[in-house]
Formats: structure tokens, C-alpha cells, sequence
């Protein structure tokens, strides 16, 4: 994976939590050396939710786009069973429930809500909390 990783970047940073290979860390912990360091305008990542919640995080801070590829269990592949839900706010500020398989998986980070990922966040569009519509 190294030399791949090497040939496709300009420039590659290397992590491992326990330091047995490139940086000691996570990738969140060493992502705001490697953004100043590169100068970065933008962060893709691909990984477990956690991974992707920390790398977003370091994105708005450092006030950049972040697109992340989500790991959610992908059953049917085709949006029919809905196991591959979570909730993503819109364009137009109502988060919905959607499935990583059809719209997804690469969702703008700071659109996903990474801490009620598995539940249905109360305010969602549909959700009996709040987040229908009243027409009329």
C-alpha cells in the first residue's frame, strides 16, 4: 500500500497507532501537521466512522472541504433494504435519512452527522420528534 500510495500522491504520510510504521497516531492526530505542511484546500478520506468523524473535524477547523467515503453496512447495494441509512443534512438545512449506497457513499463531511449515526436523529424530515412538515 505504501509504494501505491506513493506513486498516486505528491506526497504520502504514513500513521500507525502504535508507530511500528510511519507516524505514531491516528490519522486525525497527525492530519493538521500534514495540511499545513502541504498547504492542502482539500481532504478526502475513507475509513471506519470514527476515523472519518476526527478527519472532519480537523477539515472545518482548518476551514477546508472534506469529502468522505462512508464504511456503512451496504446489504442489498441497491437502496432497498435501507440498512445503510444516516442522516446527512441538505442543501437546504433538513437532514434526511439517506442511503449511503445510492446517494452516497462520498458525502460532504461536514454534512454528516456523525454523532447520531445508527439512530434517527429526532429533527430528521419524517421523524415523529419534529422533523415532518405541517401543510395547511
Amino acid at each position: 500500500i505504501s509504494l501505491r500510495a506513493r506513486r498516486m500522491g505528491e506526497t504520502t504520510t504514513l500513521t500507525t497507532e502504535d508507530g511500528s510504521l510511519g507516524m505514531r497516531g491516528r490519522v486525525a492526530d497527525v492530519l493538521p501537521g500534514v495540511i499545513a505542511d502541504v498547504r492542502a484546500d482539500a481532504v478526502y478520506a475513507c475509513g471506519p466512522m470514527e476515523t472519518l468523524r476526527g478527519v472532519t473535524a480537523v477539515a472545518v477547523e482548518f476551514d477546508i472541504p472534506v469529502q468522505v467515503a462512508v464504511e456503512e453496512r451496504m446489504a442489498c447495494g441497491i437502496g432497498v433494504c435501507m440498512t445503510c441509512v444516516l442522516p446527512v443534512i441538505g442543501d437546504d438545512g433538513v437532514t434526511r435519512m439517506v442511503r449511503s449506497c445510492v446517494e452516497g457513499p462520498v458525502f460532504r463531511g461536514e454534512r454528516v452527522r456523525f454523532d447520531d449515526v445508527g439512530t434517527i436523529p429526532f429533527d430528521a424530515l419524517g421523524a415523529p420528534g419534529g422533523g415532518t412538515r405541517n401543510v395547511g
